[in-house]
């Protein structure tokens, strides 16, 4: 595996903290993660970021928001 590439847990690390953020929805944190453009980051979604290593971003996006952000 490249070093470039996101581990299965860090990707896996991602999605659970997405999964609470969605109430719940494993489905609906998945198609967060491939195809929700994040305004925040130049419309990247969580997934690209995370290839680019950016994990610390996507994680504190997803603690905003769960206390409430809505962006």
């Amino acid at each position: 595996m490249s070093d470039i590439q996101p581990s299965t847990r860090t990707i896996q690390q991602v999605l659970a903290a997405a999964t609470v953020v969605s109430g719940a929805d494993p489905e609906a944190a998945i198609l967060w993660y491939r195809n929700e453009p994040l305004a925040p980051f130049d419309n990247r979604t969580a997934g690209s970021l995370v290839a680019e290593g950016r994990v610390a971003d996507v994680l504190n996006l997803l603690e905003s928001f769960q206390a409430g952000f809505v962006g």
